[in-house]
């Protein structure tokens, strides 16, 4: 309390001077002592409690965990979309090597002289059940990445759900 009414005072004494400064002729500026200016301006930083320093040291450290976490977001972020994509190219591979097996036992079966009809339907078979496993495989590379892209968000959330409290706490 001691320091805060000191600190008024050097206020009040800095704005005392400022409204006692001799005026300048023919304009609207003052002339002040700079060096006695300054000497108050010192005394006040001074008397500035540690609390206030402690309280921008961790504002900065706050925003640089957040600039932090939010680069770790993005890498995982882009982690994520590269995984994605090259289970979509080893799920896409997959199916080409599904349909090319089709076709391999759809012409063995007209080879053996089965009848095509069934050879047909054999070969429809192994396709819908290629675009099943493919569509199984491409749905489950899209949870995957949610399931990332969610942790990431959580993590984010919790994050800055403990800044918040830090803030508060600050105060």
């Amino acid at each position: 309390m001691y320091v805060d009414l000191e600190m008024m005072e050097l206020f009040e004494e800095l704005e005392s001077m400022i409204k006692n400064a001799s005026s300048i002729p023919f304009s609207h500026k003052s002339g002040i002592d700079k060096e006695e200016v300054l000497g108050i301006i010192g005394e006040i930083k001074a008397m500035i409690p540690e609390e206030v320093k402690q309280a921008s040291w961790i504002n900065t450290e706050r925003n640089k965990i957040i600039s932090e976490a939010k680069q770790e977001a993005d890498q995982i972020r882009e982690q994520a979309k590269r995984e994605a994509e090259i289970i979509a190219s080893e799920n896409n591979n997959k199916m080409e090597e599904i349909k090319k097996n089709s076709e391999e036992i759809v012409k063995a079966y007209v080879e053996a002289s089965e009848p095509v009809v069934k050879a047909e339907e054999k070969a429809q078979e192994i396709i819908s059940k290629a675009e099943s496993v493919a569509r199984e495989i491409k749905l489950g590379s899209i949870e995957y990445a949610e399931d990332v892209l969610s942790s990431v968000e959580n993590s984010l959330k919790n994050l800055l759900q403990e800044v918040e409290r830090d803030r508060h706490q600050l105060r």
